[in-house]
């Protein structure tokens, strides 16, 4: 059984994909009800410049972990006008409307584009939420819709195009094509500048320092 685990994992690709399809029984716990997973080895490509044939390495593409992707934070960040990008923060906005689709789970950071909100807009999109959540009590809105800054961060659980979204949600506050599920909003309680970028962009984090959640 040694000499086959290390086959596995320092052999050749034909070797391990060999012995792997070999004794994957014996290797696998019996008692863990599911099937074994199975070796995808990588795959080639020929192709390259100046019609010379070349072999490539492609990789396999990975499958997506939700749970993984939950306990993993990249500093994947969304620009929002304000006062949206606010309300989201503090919670009050759960549910995040986009034209298009992401499938980033987890961590999201929030920061406000540079834009000055207009206090119009906020009195009415407030208005919208008291009759939204009128059996849910008082609403402790913010204080203030600061921009050209990094309010905080969201987790996303899932991302529903307009049908799933009405289906799961029939009352939802989003009529948009695809919906970002939000929750557990964390707001920084030091905003850190920041210049925001057009859909999900990543960002080197330096606010670690001063998250006080």
């Amino acid at each position: 059984m040694e000499e086959d685990a290390d086959a596995i994992t320092s052999g050749s690709p034909s070797k391990r994909r060999e012995v792997y399809e070999d004794s994957h029984s014996f290797l696998c716990n019996p008692m863990v009800p599911v099937s074994p997973p199975k070796y995808l080895g990588a795959k080639k490509r020929k192709g390259g410049g100046g019609g010379k044939e070349r072999d490539s390495v492609v990789p396999m593409p990975r499958l997506q972990d939700p749970n993984l992707m939950e306990m993993t934070d990249k500093g994947v960040c969304l620009s929002m006008h304000q006062p949206w990008a606010s309300l989201l923060v503090c919670g009050i906005k759960r549910h995040e409307g986009r034209s298009w689709y992401t499938s980033h789970r987890g961590k999201l950071w929030i920061a406000s584009t540079a834009k000055e909100p207009d206090p119009a807009v906020i009195k009415d999109l407030e208005s919208f939420y008291k009759d939204y959540y009128e059996d849910s009590g008082d609403i402790t809105f913010p204080s203030s819709y600061p921009s050209g800054c990094l309010l905080g961060c969201v987790e996303v659980s899932d991302c529903l195009n307009r049908d799933e979204y009405t289906d799961k949600y029939p009352n939802g506050e989003s009529e948009s094509q695809f919906v970002f599920i939000c929750h557990s909003p964390q707001e920084l309680l030091i905003k850190q500048p920041i210049k925001g970028k057009h859909k999900l962009c990543e960002y080197i984090l330096v606010v670690y320092h001063v998250i006080v959640m």
